[in-house]
């Protein structure tokens, strides 16, 4: 009885590891099917501000000037399935998570994220910064991260959990926000209305934005990709910025050039290679 006890949990044993195996394999196969890449965001995603619009009146995506389909462009290492951009101007997360992730699914290998300036209200902290005072900007700043700080978290939770659930094989990359103004102090230009104090406020805001997406992505077992290095030197209000200043179009105000599109696409490419 007692040899015939240790002889079937041997067995048993085996079988677990052929299962285990078995599963492992089958996952590894459906990991190396899904090819799919779909990117989803606000328009620092649709590459606004990069041109090349086509008629598109709503989402304004950048054709062909956008950090995912330059990023697409770079990347040859393997080849992709489908390509979908589902990104939009204007897009806050409850607006990715309910409108945008139709196209997820078991083949999604790759997924690219970029959303949350738009519900931390950040367009009103710009404009506060650049036609109030210095107390209505870091006012409006602090006051734009705090309600960030506090509704933010578990609507990225909660967006995370749904792609992660709708496409279970995909690698997911959430990219943050870069400086939009140049560090305080000399940049040798004319910063207009955007005193030291703004500029500062509105760089510190920034951190916090960026820091808290980077938590709850890290959290959620996403890659984050910061691109604030890559903007260093770059920002509005230097010789030579990757980001616009307030131009004829103003809905490109703030947003990436089509070089600091690229600078995007290059964060990331260096991150997945």
């Amino acid at each position: 009885m007692k040899r015939r006890w240790i002889s079937v949990a041997t067995t048993a044993v085996a079988l677990a590891a052929l299962t285990a195996c078995s599963g492992a394999e089958e996952a590894a196969t459906k990991t190396g099917e899904a090819r799919d890449f779909v990117a989803l965001g606000d328009s620092y995603a649709a590459g606004l501000g990069a041109g090349n619009y086509g008629d598109d009146k709503e989402c304004v995506q950048s054709k062909d000037g956008g950090y995912p389909h330059l990023w697409a462009t770079l990347r040859t290492v393997a080849a992709f399935g489908t390509i979908t951009d589902a990104t939009c101007a204007g897009a806050r997360i409850n607006d990715v998570r309910f409108k945008q992730l139709t196209a997820l699914g078991a083949n999604t290998g790759w997924v690219t994220l970029t959303v949350g300036g738009n519900d931390a209200g950040w367009s009103k902290s710009l404009q506060a910064c650049i036609l109030g005072t210095d107390e209505t900007c870091e006012t409006s700043v602090t006051t734009a991260i705090t309600s960030a700080e506090s509704a933010l978290p578990a609507e990225l939770d909660s967006l995370y959990k749904v792609i992660r659930d709708r496409a279970p094989n995909a690698k997911v990359y959430v990219l943050g926000y870069p400086h939009l103004v140049a560090a305080p102090g000399s940049t040798g230009v004319s910063c207009e209305a955007l005193t030291d104090a703004r500029r500062k406020a509105l760089n510190d805001g920034a951190d916090s934005l960026v820091e808290l997406i980077q938590g709850r992505a890290t959290a959620a077992g996403f890659t984050f990709v910061d691109v604030r290095k890559a903007f260093d030197g770059h920002e509005a209000c230097t010789k030579e910025p990757w980001i616009h200043g307030v131009t004829q179009n103003l809905s490109e105000a703030y947003h990436p050039t089509p070089e600091g599109h690229k600078a995007y696409a290059e964060a990331l490419f260096a991150v997945t290679g």
